[in-house]
């Protein structure tokens, strides 16, 4: 028998209404069309799948995210952003 879901959607609305209908990591504008529900701590890496481990995400950024963690993901997209920099330069 499947596990039951402890998020309810009224939790999520209240969410959404804390962050203010944006993307907890990119401060991207959220709509029913990009938002995206995301576990802090993947599923498959022993995350809850409970509020408190839940964020609302513009569908791009959580697709980029993956099964990574917050900080990990964090770390890769100033990896990119840097070397992004890098290659402007030397242009």
């Amino acid at each position: 028998m499947p596990k039951r879901s402890s998020v309810s959607p009224k939790q999520i609305l209240e969410l959404l209404e804390r962050q203010t209908y944006r993307c907890a990591l990119s401060g991207r504008e959220l709509t029913p069309e990009t938002a995206s529900l995301d576990h802090c701590l993947p599923l498959s890496r022993g995350g809850a799948h409970d509020i408190s481990n839940v964020q609302v995400l513009d569908f791009q950024v959580n697709s980029a995210k993956g099964t990574m963690t917050i900080d990990e993901f964090v770390a890769m997209c100033r990896d990119v952003a840097g070397h992004g920099e890098e290659c402007k330069h030397s242009t």
